[in-house]
């Protein structure tokens, strides 16, 4: 549901903001008033390409925000917000805003968040469902058919439709399966020498994870041998030997037997003393170590050679087969797997052969089933939507849903579905989209809606200038049902017509107004006197009677009455 609209700076608006509440909202206002700007505003919102020709002169950019309570389709909306790593508000909102720039450029935020304008199209379809003349009519399309009338599906029917996806997935696994075998032996054999070759240049290598950090350690150590001789040796000789003079461990010494002197005249240096013995020890510890560290080190040239030549193989085999030796080993073990399916093949393939034929026998069943019960919730939409039609004043125009079995299964079975009408005895049934009159077309469009208002799930209707075409009882009938429609979902309606006026519950009065040589759209949120002066202005043009005031009363009070009784 869309709770407010914020429009600033697009075309002659300079800041406009608008509070929707559920039920019927209605905007009127004289032709070329700026209602169409309201609607083209909604439109950015829901993903429309705009240019920076909609930005009020003078001004840099124009910018439109709206803030949507999500009552329904929420699963789905979730979903698509989870994939940019985003999520309703706490209170179940999504803010969506839309910037465009003098310079052309577009930005698209929901929740604060940049995302590309394909993204709000995507929520969009969820939100908002717009009738006039505009590319965002839902029901117009015919790939949306069969999702709208599997909405009427109990559960019974979804889980027997999760069923055939499952088993048409199924079923298409194992048709990749036997596309992969071979199309003639000479194929075949060629691929079992490269898969043989392949494992056996990798097991001929006799690999181990560990095996190419501990050579790469070796390498270094012989690469670096002198200069570790050197620094080791250089140590030893300071902590052992000494250099010319006493070594480090003989100063030490003299240390401690000067200490055991002072010890003698002074008790308290005795703590001194032990700490210096076992800095004595400890470094003689260390000089040993060192020792035999020295006495283990040997340099060959010819192992250095042979670990050269075994990290080339190694990295031989990492720039054929994977970056590390876990993945080449595991390379070999799918290459084995998949020369044991090929020295199998035939009796593999007569399994999945005989596993696909299975499947498809209960892909038709179940296929069977999906169909004769869309042909049941087919004709209860039919009946529904044609008693509508009569009620709107069409008692000729027919409604059918015509389901055609297709050969190729989809994931959603053997049907394809699409709405068609006929409008006059006599004339054939055609799409949707191929019914001419406007009238026609905006009856057509609310008595689907008002039938399949629960199935699309979208709970914002906005009618724009459906109106056209219609006048007198036919009016009337329209806004009781658009009135009826109102108590299920949220509906904008942008209107010429007293009848459809008189059944709002929130009513806008769209203006224009000059202003220091400029000219302003004004909103005016209409309390039941301004309902009464604009139905006036609707039905007398620019003049205003006490008759027609007095019928402007009597419209509302009828309409009151109305709403009062759904």
């Amino acid at each position: 549901m869309l709770l407010a609209l914020s429009i600033q700076n697009v075309a002659l608006i300079d800041k406009v903001e608008l509070q929707f509440k559920e039920g019927f909202n209605v905007l009127t206002g004289e032709t070329g008033a700026g209602k169409s700007i309201v609607i083209d505003s909604v439109l950015l919102l829901l993903g429309s390409r705009a240019s920076r020709d909609i930005i009020r002169t003078g001004e840099e950019k124009a910018i439109v925000e709206g803030i949507f309570f999500v009552d329904s389709n929420k699963d789905k909306i979730v979903e698509i917000l989870e994939e940019v790593g985003l999520s309703l508000e706490e209170d179940d909102t999504l803010i969506i805003n839309r910037e465009i720039t003098s310079s052309g450029r577009s930005y698209c935020r929901i929740n604060g968040r940049i995302v590309p304008l394909s993204f709000l199209s995507k929520i969009g379809a969820f939100l908002v469902d717009i009738l006039g003349q505009h590319e965002h009519q839902f029901l117009l399309d015919n790939t949306k058919h069969l999702s709208i009338l599997d909405n009427f599906g109990d559960q019974e029917f979804k889980t027997l439709k999760k069923r055939f996806k499952e088993l048409l997935e199924e079923y298409n696994k194992i048709q990749k399966e036997i596309s992969a075998f071979f199309k003639d032996e000479k194929e075949k054999n060629e691929t079992i020498d490269l898969l043989k070759y392949q494992i056996e240049e990798i097991e001929k290598a006799n690999l181990s994870v560990e095996e190419e950090s501990q050579l790469v350690e070796k390498r270094n150590l012989l690469m670096n041998f002198e200069k570790l001789f050197t620094a080791m040796n250089s140590s030893y000789k300071i902590l052992y030997e000494g250099s010319g003079s006493f070594s480090v461990l003989d100063n030490l010494h003299i240390a401690i037997k000067n200490l055991e002197t002072a010890l003698s005249i002074d008790e308290k240096l005795k703590s001194l003393k032990d700490k210096l013995e076992n800095i004595l020890y400890e470094l003689e510890d260390c000089a040993l170590q060192i020792r035999d560290y020295l006495n283990s080190l040997d340099f060959n040239q010819q192992s250095l050679e042979e670990i050269e030549i075994r990290l080339d193989q190694i990295n031989s085999l990492k720039r054929k087969y994977g970056p590390t030796i876990q993945h080449v080993l595991e390379f070999k073990e799918n290459k084995k797997r998949e020369l044991e399916d090929i020295l199998n093949f035939e009796e593999k393939q007569r399994e999945l052969k005989l596993k696909q034929q299975k499947l498809w026998e209960k892909i038709l069943e179940v296929g069977e089933v999906l169909h004769l019960k869309r042909k049941q919730i087919a004709d209860n939409i039919e009946k529904n939507i044609n008693q509508i039609l009569g009620e709107l004043n069409m008692p000729n125009a027919y409604f059918k849903v015509n389901i055609e079995k297709i050969e190729e299964p989809t994931e959603t079975g053997f049907d394809k579905i699409e709405f068609l009408i006929s409008t006059n005895r006599g004339e054939p049934l055609k799409p949707l989209s191929k019914i001419a009159s406007g009238g026609e077309l905006s009856r057509i469009m609310l008595a689907l809606k008002t039938i399949l208002a629960s199935a699309d799930g979208i709970s914002t209707l906005i009618f724009d200038e459906v109106d056209t075409g219609i006048s007198g009882k036919t009016a009337q009938l329209v806004a009781e049902k658009m009135a009826y429609l109102s108590k299920k979902l949220q509906l904008i309606c942008v209107t010429h017509l007293p009848q459809i006026a008189s059944m709002a519950d929130t009513h806008y009065r769209i203006s224009k107004i000059a202003k220091n040589e400029r000219t302003y759209i004004n909103v005016e949120k209409l309390d039941y006197q301004g309902k009464i002066n604009e139905l006036a202005r609707i039905m007398g043009g620019s003049r205003v009677t006490q008759t027609t005031l007095e019928h402007s009363k009597e419209l509302l009070d009828i309409a009151s009455q109305f709403k009062s009784k759904i």
